[in-house]
């Protein structure tokens, strides 16, 4: 057995076998011990030998793939050229802008100067927007500037290929509150817990004597033509399972007659008859934004529907019960991952909380 004796001991393996790579012991494409036999070399456990090897993918010196473990892809270390971090991300509003203020304090007290993708391209770029080419590019350029790492916000629109294609350039990558990709990339993870929210709606729902309930989402139109399914989709499908496991009815017709922008007159209009009297929204704000601009008009809800929002966005100025998702927590914690103060996570789920002003919101 060989012994690592110093810590961390993911450092000691992954320089092991950087000077082995670049001594050429490992010729360019040839495979890399798997991780079992690592671990029982160095009598370590696999996480560590992860950890370690999410190092030399980072300097770009192997792939990792499952079922072919890993391999070396070059013989070079990728220098880092700036001290930058990319945020691709919501920013503003009482919500994100918690976010984006965590971020940013946290990453100058270490030395590190974040750049924030401008509002409007993300904004392009997540809702696909004719002018989301833009937002591409802002990424591309700011990928090839070489940061240190990046924080993404992981909607459905991120460009997950461009990010696995740049790896050894974008350093570290942590993902934020969402993750609606095909496959997990060689990342860290912070992710809200739409599981465990959608049982707290449920319950609530259940307790104030509700048989019959739905989810108001913001429109994504056409939502069975994307390959990659939004947020809003994984919500309604956690709302669905928590209802069957809890005894309530939940109709899942709504969902997509909102996310392909039906007029919402006609959504409540039908509500009565479908005896829904409560409804989880995608956001507290849904009330009266997100159709506005759309169908001009201000959504009112009914005083016999009761209603959850996701995110509290207007805090107690809104009277409805709502969740807090904890967003600075989340912004913390990528920030320790980025940073690797917190090196043995890689995904971890943060489970919002409820706070209950009341579920009417009144005329």
């Amino acid at each position: 057995m060989v012994s690592l004796a110093k810590d961390p001991k993911y450092l000691q393996m992954a320089e092991k076998f950087r000077n082995d790579i670049l001594s050429g012991v490992y010729q360019q494409g040839s495979r890399l011990p798997s991780d079992e036999a690592i671990a029982n070399a160095y009598g370590i456990n696999k996480r560590t030998v992860a950890a370690g090897m999410a190092q030399l993918v980072a300097e770009g010196l192997i792939s990792r793939t499952p079922g072919r473990g890993s391999i070396v892809v070059r013989q070079k270390i990728v220098a880092r050229h700036t001290n930058a971090v990319v945020c691709a991300s919501h920013s503003g509003g009482d919500v994100y802008g918690n976010m984006e203020t965590e971020i940013i304090g946290q990453a100058l007290k270490r030395g590190f100067y974040p750049i924030w993708v401008p509002p409007t391209l993300f904004n392009a770029g997540i809702t696909n927007r004719p002018d989301s080419k833009q937002f591409y590019q802002f990424m591309e350029h700011a990928i090839n500037n070489m940061p240190y790492g990046m924080v993404v916000f992981g909607e459905r629109f991120i460009p997950y290929d461009m990010l696995e294609r740049n790896l050894a350039k974008i350093g570290k990558l942590v993902f934020i509150c969402n993750y609606v990709n095909t496959k997990d990339l060689p990342a860290k993870y912070v992710l809200i817990d739409y599981d465990a929210a959608a049982q707290k709606v449920v319950s609530h729902f259940r307790k104030k004597g509700h048989r019959k309930m739905t989810f108001l989402g913001s429109p994504v139109k056409t939502i069975d033509k994307f390959q990659l399914k939004p947020p809003q989709y994984h919500y309604h499908l956690a709302l669905k399972k928590a209802c069957l496991e809890q005894g309530l009815e939940y109709d899942e017709e709504i969902p997509f007659q909102t996310w392909n922008a039906v007029l919402p007159q006609e959504i409540f209009r039908s509500l009565p008859g479908k005896k829904i009297t409560a409804a989880a929204l995608s956001s507290d704000s849904s009330l009266n934004c997100l159709y506005e601009r759309d169908c001009k008009i201000t959504i009112r809800v009914p005083e016999d529907l009761s209603v959850i929002g996701f995110y509290d966005t207007y805090g107690e100025a809104r009277p409805i019960t709502s969740f807090n998702i904890r967003e600075r927590e989340i912004a913390t914690i990528a920030m320790e991952m980025l940073f690797e103060e917190n090196s043995e996570t890689k995904k971890i789920y943060i489970e919002p909380d409820l706070i209950d002003r009341g579920s009417v919101l009144k005329q």
